[in-house]
């Protein structure tokens, strides 16, 4: 008897908007719906770029441009490249057109369900007019995701969205990342003796006197390090020349952020608060798997960080940098419970890391038992 081939209908997922390099746990979504018992998934995203596509084990259908711009005839051509997918996903403000061209042909196309992701953490920039361009198209999505109670909140006062159609689940983290050599930042080396500060230089300038004051105040061993471009590294140094911390100061044009190196920093410094209407930050997505410990500006972050960071995310108001480098002071003096909330960041990313909220509702909307079995 011939033996029994059984043969696995692969499950089409189309992501639109995507962008892993500004929204890290964009890409982490699409690698823990990759590999291993998902083996059945196929991911599309048009628009990524060679190297992403690459990273993500992505398809690259044809697909229109994305754009906030788009008129009825390119929303119509949208949807008809939706056909064929058997569930589409956009992700932030990017992706959002794709969800207006699902909400008016959609029905007329008999196309999949389409889940959008929110991406914001406070308010919704834009007026009356935008509220209402998103009323129209979020009008007959399946499901739009708020990564957290507040930002749902908002969705259902400003979009109309609500019921079931509202979902809250926290972003998905990455893997723990492999420990980074001494020299993993072009141009820099961390000696043994050395505990590093991590900080985008754009993000502590124009007001960094009340955190460079404070450098004084730590160890011998303790570096800033801050990355950015040259004309706001270059500021940056001039200052603490006049402070006369000019020796604590090191500086990078080579990567975007500390975050992209997470692992070689004993602390990191995010000390700009999240805009209105903009991104979630990258960095407690990158922070937290290493297991670096955050200081961070904005209380709408305590949301989508481990209970334990919540001393050392720091509310507005006008002292809010005077004691962001308070906390500073605070946890570079004290070892032990500073790798205690490296310990829980570890623990919270690794929580969230399966997707398991997210595998759940696509297996709802989709009927397919092997997103989660």
């Amino acid at each position: 008897m011939a033996k029994k081939i059984t043969v696995y209908r692969k499950l089409r997922i189309l992501h639109l908007g995507l962008d892993p390099v500004a929204a890290p746990y964009s890409g982490d979504l699409i690698r823990a719906l990759s590999g291993g018992k998902f083996q059945f998934i196929e991911h599309h995203g048009p628009n990524a770029d060679d190297d992403i596509a690459s990273r993500l084990q992505l398809y690259r259908p044809e697909f229109p441009v994305l754009d906030g711009g788009a008129g009825p005839a390119k929303l119509n051509r949208m949807a008809r490249q939706m056909r064929g997918y058997d569930l589409i996903v956009t992700h932030g403000e990017a992706g959002f057109p794709a969800a207006m061209a699902h909400s008016l042909f959609g029905e007329a196309l008999k196309l999949s369900p389409l889940i959008h992701y929110h991406h914001g953490l406070k308010g919704f920039a834009g007026g009356a007019v935008k509220r209402f361009k998103r009323k129209l198209g979020f009008s007959r999505t399946q499901a739009v995701v708020a990564p957290t109670p507040a930002a749902a909140n908002e969705i259902a006062a400003n979009w109309d969205v609500g019921g079931k159609r509202l979902r809250i689940a926290l972003p998905v983290f990455g893997r723990e990342p492999k420990a980074p050599r001494a020299d993993a930042i072009p141009g820099l080396v961390k000696r043994k003796d050395e505990a590093w500060i991590g900080v985008r230089a754009s993000d502590l300038l124009p007001d960094a006197d009340p955190l460079l004051r404070r450098l004084r105040d730590l160890g011998d061993e303790w570096r800033l390090v801050a990355f950015g471009s040259k004309e706001d590294t270059v500021r940056l140094t001039t200052l603490c020349a006049e402070m006369e911390v000019a020796d604590r100061l090191l500086t990078s044009q080579r990567l975007s952020g500390p975050e992209d190196r997470a692992g070689l920093f004993d602390l990191l410094l995010a000390p700009k608060p999240p805009a209105k209407g903009g991104d979630m930050p990258r960095e407690p997505f990158l922070a937290a798997p290493a297991g670096v410990p955050l200081i961070a500006a904005g209380s709408e972050l305590g949301a989508i960080l481990p209970p334990e960071q919540g001393d050392y995310v720091i509310g507005a108001g006008s002292g809010q940098l005077a004691a962001m480098a308070e906390a500073m002071v605070t946890l570079a003096r004290d070892e032990v419970k500073r790798k205690g909330l490296g310990k829980a960041m570890a623990g919270f990313a690794a929580n969230h890391r399966d997707a398991a909220d997210h595998r759940a509702l696509m297996a709802e909307l989709t009927g397919d038992g092997r997103l989660y079995p």
